[in-house]
């Protein structure tokens, strides 16, 4: 694969300026109603970290569709807001530990994939995949654009609750919410506090050759879709691209052992990254969430959210 002529087909800076905007702009100003939910994730009380019963999902309707959040409280009130995004999976993840230290968590699950009940029925596409990479490659609805414009309205309504500290607003994740942290590090730019980014998806695609689990997915798309159009898509959600506008402190990883998301596209966006910042190679680590990976998030947060 020609990295070089692939890399050319990506948006401007200008032009990722104007999308980046533009969906911060729609995602701040949408109709959107959340109700936290009664019920309590958490069956029993026994074994569980006392502040994991205080923890709700949160159901938010829009005029189209339905999504849910995970609402993690900080056991001391007022406090910082950390927003966390889902690996590829379609999952709801809690951080017991991190709540503990002071944060309240929003996890999010854009495009109503993932409800309390469990994933959501008939969302997989038919590679048994969820869809939001190939409808963003091959420019149909539900792409990353949706995926993000339900992020920013989810985040939009957790700064406005009274037990949010206001201006303390950060974003982290895995994988997919690796890439997706810095993606909203760079729509809520000027908003953000800082970013940790854990073996992070969606990074210099063209360096991947599109091999591995998670970047092969995009390969019937690449038959299907004209070349410069295929990587002009992808280009808009490459964290490559808003690099330059993401000034905060950023956190990143990566593993050894990690055939999924490659360290060789975690080491192009930290060399372009020119504010506070650090690379943490784990020359053991395959891919998925580890403990090395939550002891980094908890000391960087303890740093700058």
């Amino acid at each position: 694969m020609d990295w070089e002529k692939a890399f050319s087909f990506y948006p401007s800076r200008a032009e990722v300026d104007a999308w980046a905007e533009r969906l911060a702009a729609e995602g701040c100003s949408r109709r959107l109603s959340a109700e936290m939910l009664d019920s309590s994730p958490i069956r029993r009380g026994f074994g569980n970290s006392p502040e994991t019963l205080s923890n709700r999902y949160v159901r938010f309707e829009s005029k189209d569709h339905t999504f849910y959040g995970y609402w993690q409280p900080s056991p001391v009130q007022p406090a910082p807001l950390l927003v966390h995004l889902p690996g590829y999976g379609g999952y709801i993840t809690m951080h017991p530990s991190i709540s503990s230290d002071g944060f309240n968590i929003l996890h999010v699950s854009p495009l109503g994939y993932v409800t309390p009940s469990g994933l959501s029925e008939g969302v997989m596409g038919e590679d048994g995949k969820l869809p939001v990479l190939r409808n963003t490659a091959e420019g149909k609805r539900g792409g990353y654009e949706d995926w993000f414009r339900d992020c920013v309205s989810a985040a939009s309504w957790a700064i406005k609750r009274p037990e949010v500290l206001p201006g303390r607003l950060s974003f982290f994740g895995t994988s997919q919410g690796g890439g997706a942290a810095l993606l909203l590090a760079s729509i809520m730019k000027g908003q953000v506090r800082s970013v940790a980014a854990d073996l992070p998806f969606l990074t210099a695609f063209p360096l991947t050759d599109l091999e591995g689990e998670a970047y092969s997915m995009l390969k019937p798309s690449y038959g299907e879709v004209r070349e410069e159009v295929f990587w002009n898509r992808l280009g808009y959600v490459d964290t490559l691209s808003h690099a330059h506008r993401i000034s905060v402190p950023v956190m990143l990883t990566a593993g050894g052992r990690d055939d999924v998301c490659f360290p060789r596209t975690v080491e192009r966006l930290f060399s372009m990254l020119s504010g506070t910042k650090q690379y943490t190679y784990l020359k053991d680590n395959g891919h998925g969430h580890s403990r090395e990976g939550n002891a980094l998030f908890r000391a960087w947060f303890s740093l700058y959210a």
